[in-house]
């Protein structure tokens, strides 16, 4: 048998050494992005689905969003109103500092007060009344009433060093150091992340000498960068083009049935409304939905499942609260509003508004999966019923802002659950704001309903798993039965990686470079 040509030999030598070097490396295309490395400036869902690269909290929650030892290895109630945690041991920070209680008390202090947070962590917080470490290994954290959801809260909360870094120190580089899995290599605001394995890692090593984020936040980009082979992988896939992905022998699709939830807020205040005016074009004095029958028009209006096989390609499930079915504290005579235009319009008239009104959805446009396509559908529904609806469609940071001013009436959101229940969606959401407690965070159409709120307390104070379950579910009957809210559908979280890459979805949507092999 002839011998190949020698530069044929040398190019396939070349080649075999070199493939063991490009899989050292994971390239990542994702919608969300972190807008700091400082893991406690903003609780939002891009900077919480980075912050595992770099930084570990102390109870951790898995793939099926139950918690699982991280930085502590065990938690125990010593009595109704005192948690106890052990550290593990061993455990360095990424300059080869030692983990201690010391670095616990300064993180759950400086979490809850950032200065300039635009959405605070104090709300997984606020229960804490004193922190006490009696030995390098050990925390106690007090409470002034019993909080049986002390490690899942926990486990909201990344761990960082004892020192008085600000923001701007973390967004340097100078402060980004953890112990997680990745450290930091370079960062491009808005644009591109690069992370080192952290060979010092206490637990599982990545398969990943280096890591890449790239910030693709338009559909048709990370689609394009997949199919081109800029990356390995890209989350948020469209459901668009799932038969075209699917069809690509190069690549494979993940799905998993998001606790995520598209919707709608609502101002439910009696103030002048804004982006509401009457038919002659005039603002209007009252807000047409501080009416409980208006919300429930709005929602009998809209056709779910038309959203969900239309505009989503059937990669949604309809919703009507905000855990699926199944989950723990899902509300099983809760079903998803049934589409009735009639009795819509039926329910406008008993409101004072039987010619409608003109409504404008202030929506997101790079938010979650079709968001400014299910607007458009949405205003088309509530048009046929008589509300004139208009879209106005802006990028999910200048939404937040104008949100934060309450610049809105009636707006998009999408509600995770990334505690694998509903009280912390149920406190930020739909408590009755309340700065003192840590209540109605995110609550910007000021919904207040006192027998909500005291459900709300008995379940939050309730150790027992089921005795919980069971107000939870009766606050979540008052609360979207009232309206305060109207959920479309369960987003599916969509993925689409090259075949060589192996992947664990994550049922909290979470795109991150140790889940895949």
């Amino acid at each position: 048998m002839p011998r190949p040509p020698r530069t044929a030999w040398l190019a396939a030598l070349m080649l075999a050494l070199a493939a063991p070097a490009a899989a050292q490396e994971i390239r990542l295309g994702v919608e969300l992005f972190p807008n700091s490395l400082d893991p406690h400036w903003h609780n939002f869902g891009g900077n919480k689905a980075f912050a595992p690269h770099l930084y570990e909290p102390l109870v951790a929650l898995d793939a099926r969003q139950r918690p699982t030892a991280a930085l502590a290895t065990a938690w125990t109630a010593t009595d109704p109103t005192t948690w106890r945690l052990t550290l593990r041991d061993g455990v360095r920070f990424h300059d080869g500092a030692p983990l201690t209680a010391a670095d616990v008390a300064h993180t759950l202090q400086r979490a809850a007060a950032v200065p300039g947070s635009p959405s605070s962590f104090a709300v997984y917080l606020r229960q804490i009344t004193a922190v006490e470490t009696p030995d390098a290994r050990t925390v106690v954290l007090r409470t002034a009433t019993p909080f049986p959801l002390m490690p899942v809260y926990l486990s909201q909360v990344p761990i960082i060093r004892a020192t008085a870094a600000t923001t701007a120190d973390f967004d340097a580089g100078r402060a980004a150091i953890g112990t997680g899995p990745f450290r930091l290599t370079g960062w491009s605001r808005g644009e591109s992340i690069t992370l080192a394995r952290n060979d010092a890692y206490w637990g599982e090593a990545t398969p990943w000498a280096r890591a890449s984020l790239r910030n693709l936040a338009q559909p048709s980009t990370r689609v394009a960068a997949l199919l081109a082979g800029d990356v390995d992988a890209i989350d948020a896939a469209p459901p668009q083009d799932l038969p075209r992905l699917s069809a690509d022998a190069r690549l494979r699709v993940a799905s998993l049935v998001a606790p995520a939830v598209a919707g709608f807020h609502l101002d439910v205040t009696e103030r002048a409304p804004p982006g509401i005016r009457g038919n002659d074009g005039q603002p209007l004095a009252h807000n047409p939905l501080a009416d409980p029958r208006v919300r429930q028009a709005l929602s009998l209006a809209i056709q779910r499942q038309a959203i969900v096989d239309r505009v989503m390609g059937g990669q949604a499930r309809v919703a009507g609260q905000f855990m699926p079915p199944g989950a723990y504290g899902h509300a099983p005579g809760l079903a998803p509003a049934p589409f009735d235009p009639a009795r819509a319009r039926a329910l406008l008239a008993e409101g004072g508004f039987p010619d409608g009104f003109r409504l404008t959805i202030h929506c997101q446009n790079n938010r979650f999966v079709n968001d400014a396509q299910i607007c458009q559908a949405v205003a088309q529904m509530l048009t046929r019923i008589g509300v004139r609806t208009e879209v106005e469609a802006m990028p999910h940071a200048t939404h937040v802002a104008r949100g934060r001013n309450r610049e809105f009436s009636f707006w998009t959101g999408l509600w995770n659950v990334e505690t694998g229940e509903p009280s912390a969606p149920l406190v930020t959401l739909l408590g009755t704001v309340d700065e003192a407690r840590g209540r109605g965070q995110f609550n910007r159409g000021r919904y207040s309903n006192p027998a909500f709120d005291a459900l709300l307390d008995r379940a939050l104070g309730e150790l027992d798993d089921g005795a919980r379950e069971t107000v939870l579910i009766q606050a979540t009957e008052i609360a979207f039965r009232d309206n305060a809210l109207i959920p479309l559908h369960h987003q599916m979280h969509l993925w689409a990686h090259r075949t060589e890459r192996q992947f664990t979805p994550r049922m909290d949507g979470y795109t991150r470079a140790m889940d895949f092999r």
